[in-house]
């Protein structure tokens, strides 16, 4: 049984701070950092980081190989329905399928846990806990990075992000390019010249973000640059969000959805609990209450309206949706509805986490753009 050693808040010891103590200290354990619903892991061995995990789905796999553009999204799909009958791990299904090298998913597993890694670098503000001689489990890809590569790196991005932010303030954020065209050293690149033929003046920063399957960080770089040197510029535009409630008392909201939950809306108790949380950040209870609320949701929205087995289908044709004011989340989710992916099939192979894609999926039908049907029986 490991045992807790450094506890903590990050607003009290920084992560740059937290990792120089595992590395001049020579830890062997896990790192576990609680940020809302997202959980992420940095392993070390004698001082040395060997890996990573998340829960994050954008840091998934499946989402890299999507990212990169080694897979499609069919092909991810029929990975997942064969992962589901075998319970072989992703990454050898798609090189038994002749998807892509063993030597390309290891590449891809460094990369995905040296982002989990650096994406830690932008959370304001999180609760941490060090668990000594704890490692990751044995079918964990390992790496080998020392503390001070990912210091450096880590604080790069820091202060880059805080540059792009500047620029590109939030997700709502429509771009739209410029007279001048990409130069051939840039368009000759695939992720670059892939976000650049998005801008359309019309998808918002998140909306490709969704598109692309990469890290927000990622994809705000490529754009920043971009305007920077004057092939994009930010338009006057930019997606519509929803207007911030004023704050009531936090342990009123969370009796409120407290009561809710008990009434069987735990929708309603997910849309308190997220007014709470903008106006009180952190708070280990309500965290606790959300995890609640999205677990009777998602059962709930599985058993009643929105069976993971049906086929969801278009009430109206796709062109005719532009202006129908669709979130970056409805938005990926329209635009993957082919009218024979199920249900489960689509938030399978999403960025979004499960209870997004079902609230998202939950108001596209309330809203009449989408119905379910029965899967066609297949003939021989």
């Amino acid at each position: 049984m490991p045992s807790t050693g450094l506890t903590g808040s990050l607003k009290t010891m920084s992560l740059p701070d937290l990792l120089q103590w595992a590395g001049s200290g020579r830890k062997t354990g896990t790192l576990s950092l609680k940020s809302g619903p997202l959980h992420k892991r940095i392993y070390f061995k004698d001082g040395a980081i060997i890996g990573s995990s998340s829960n994050d789905t954008r840091e998934y796999l499946g989402q890299f190989m999507l990212s990169e553009g080694i897979i499609t999204e069919q092909q991810l799909k029929d990975a997942f329905d064969l992962q589901a009958q075998t319970k072989v791990m992703l990454g050898r299904i798609l090189v038994k399928k002749g998807l892509v090298s063993e030597a390309k998913v290891s590449e891809i597993l460094r990369l995905k846990a040296e982002e989990t890694i650096y994406s830690l670098f932008l959370w304001a503000d999180s609760d941490f806990v060090f668990l000594e001689s704890e490692l990751p489990p044995g079918d964990q890809v390992l790496i080998s990075i020392r503390v001070e590569d990912v210091l450096m790196e880590g604080l790069r991005r820091y202060d880059t992000s805080k540059k792009i932010r500047q620029v590109l303030p939030h997700n709502g954020v429509i771009l739209r390019r410029t007279a001048t065209p990409l130069p051939p050293d840039i368009a000759s690149k695939a992720f670059p010249k892939r976000i650049y033929d998005m801008v359309d003046s019309r998808r918002s920063l998140g909306d490709i973000t969704l598109e692309t399957h990469a890290s927000e960080y990622n994809v705000c770089q490529v754009l920043y640059v971009m305007v920077q040197k004057g092939y994009l510029e930010v338009g006057k535009g930019t997606a519509q969000t929803a207007a911030r409630q004023p704050a009531d008392s936090p342990q009123a909201l969370m009796e409120a959805a407290k009561e809710l939950i008990k009434s069987g809306d735990s929708e309603g108790a997910l849309v308190i609990l997220e007014k709470a949380r903008r106006s009180t950040g952190k708070n280990p209870e309500m965290n606790a209450l959300i995890q609640v609320a999205e677990e009777h949701f998602i059962d709930k929205a599985y058993r009643h309206y929105l069976p993971p087995k049906k086929i969801p289908v278009l009430k109206k044709p796709l062109e005719s949706l532009v202006n129908q004011d669709l979130s970056p989340e409805e938005g990926f989710l329209v635009s993957r509805v082919n009218g024979s992916w199920d249900l489960r099939s689509i938030i399978t192979i999403s960025p979004l986490r499960e209870v997004d894609a079902l609230r998202a999926f939950k108001k596209l039908r309330e809203r009449g753009i989408i119905d379910l049907v029965e899967a066609q029986a297949k003939t021989a």
